[in-house]
């Protein structure tokens, strides 16, 4: 591993340290959780959709906290956004279950190419994964 400012990085809290003793200690870190993801499904109404424009033809687009609608505009010249209210009524994003787990095959490949490289006490992380024989692959 790469010696950085901060100190050898092994894993995600390495990470952190680094990130957090750089820039004069003016930076925030704010780390994912798991309750932070969000089980994605197709929410979108078909019917709401059929007149609004591309994604690609939209020059502005605009998600604004506690709102269910995209808001746009189509050049950067427009005045004011077009509200598109385009996800079904009774449509909720959910939680994952559990965490996804990882292929029993690739976890052994980190464990026993990547895990010789780091001190024993930082492998902890990467031993805990969770596995399953069913794994979507995800590239």
């Amino acid at each position: 591993m790469r010696n950085c400012p901060g100190g050898v990085v092994y894993d995600f809290e390495d990470f952190v340290s680094v990130v957090l003793s750089s820039n004069s200690k003016k930076v925030e870190v704010v780390e994912l959780k798991n309750a932070d993801v969000l089980n994605w499904k197709d929410g979108h109404s078909s019917v709401k959709t059929k007149k609004a424009p591309n994604l690609s033809k939209m020059a502005v687009i605009q998600l604004r906290c506690g709102s269910r609608s995209l808001f746009f505009k189509l050049t950067h010249a427009d005045a004011h956004f077009t509200e598109l209210d385009f996800l079904q009524a009774k449509f909720e994003l959910k939680e994952p279950s559990v965490l996804r787990p990882h292929d029993q095959g690739k976890k052994n490949d980190i464990i026993k190419k990547l895990c010789p490289f780091m001190p024993p006490n930082r492998r902890a992380f990467w031993c805990s994964l969770p596995v399953s024989d069913v794994v979507e692959d995800v590239e």
